[in-house]
């Protein structure tokens, strides 16, 4: 924070300014996006299948009292989906032999890395003003459309030596996303202080060790019917069947280091299995 013309005034100079640096010390409980505050919590399988009640405090002292809806099953956060990213990532979809000649292209690029392109129109061309909606690559090489989704799909045209990349459809991963959250509970906004984000919670479901087996008939009775149905009895003789184990993939990938490692003894016998030099299949580089 600056304030202008502030400070000590001297003779023949400028006023100093005053400035404040601040440092953000952050909640041990909440966390916050914009508008939205976030809070994670800890249930345990029952909890997540039956339903569950929790007591959040909030920043204000006020007790809220969070109920799971009756038949409602809470799911685990989606793979990959971090709603507390600094860095809203822009998903594109690959048209491979596609092109959208009829939409206008607002900037040309000899360059054709893709990902050079799309850093350019989610950085350089949107700060210029100009929303990139597709690009087309070709041999010659880029062309950026400012166009939505939907135009871009209807105007495309095959074209054997191009490549389209269209923004994804942003409805398309939305059920992914979607959280469980108390409405209006949120932090007030900046130019409307009697409009609230939202207060969302962060699941992490505690899942039991083992359960008895006398109730896994029962649990298999009302729960949905599995996804994989062994075709193969296991008597076959050419059937392995494996128990899983409960290992450390870190201590698992230390311990084989030393036979990972090319040049050294581990490799050796592989003249005698028939790969000269020990080496095993090349690429060529194109």
């Amino acid at each position: 924070m600056v304030f202008r013309e502030k400070a000590d005034e001297l003779p023949d100079a400028d006023t100093g300014d005053v400035i404040f640096k601040l440092h953000e010390q952050e909640h041990p409980e909440f966390k916050r996006k914009g508008a939205d505050l976030f809070v994670e919590r800890k249930i345990s399988l029952a909890e997540a299948i039956c339903g569950f009640e929790i007591e959040v405090t909030h920043l204000d002292g006020r007790k809220l009292r969070i109920k799971s809806s009756p038949g409602e099953v809470v799911r685990p956060m989606p793979r990959g989906f971090d709603p507390l990213s600094e860095k809203d990532e822009i998903e594109w979809e690959c048209l491979e032999g596609f092109d959208c000649p009829g939409i206008e292209t607002v900037a040309r690029a000899e360059e054709t890395d893709v990902g050079v392109l799309k850093s350019v129109a989610i950085s350089q061309l949107k700060a210029r003003g100009v929303d990139v909606g597709a690009f087309v690559v070709d041999n010659a090489g880029c062309q950026f459309k400012q166009c939505s989704y939907t135009e871009a799909m209807d105007a495309k045209q095959p074209r054997s030596d191009a490549k389209m990349y269209v923004v994804a459809d942003p409805t398309a991963s939305k059920p992914h996303r979607m959280m469980k959250a108390v409405k209006g509970e949120g932090m007030p906004t900046l130019k409307s202080p009697f409009t609230y984000g939202n207060l969302f919670l962060i699941f992490d479901i505690e899942f039991p060790e083992s359960l008895p087996e006398a109730s896994l008939e029962a649990l298999k009775a009302i729960l949905p019917p599995p996804l994989h149905a062994p075709g193969l009895s296991g008597d076959e003789t050419d059937v392995e069947v494996h128990m899983l184990s409960d290992i450390d993939p870190r201590e698992s990938q230390a311990s084989n280091a030393a036979n990972m490692q090319t040049g050294g003894e581990a490799y050796d016998e592989d003249d005698e299995r028939g790969i000269p030099g020990g080496q095993g299949p090349q690429c060529q580089q194109m």
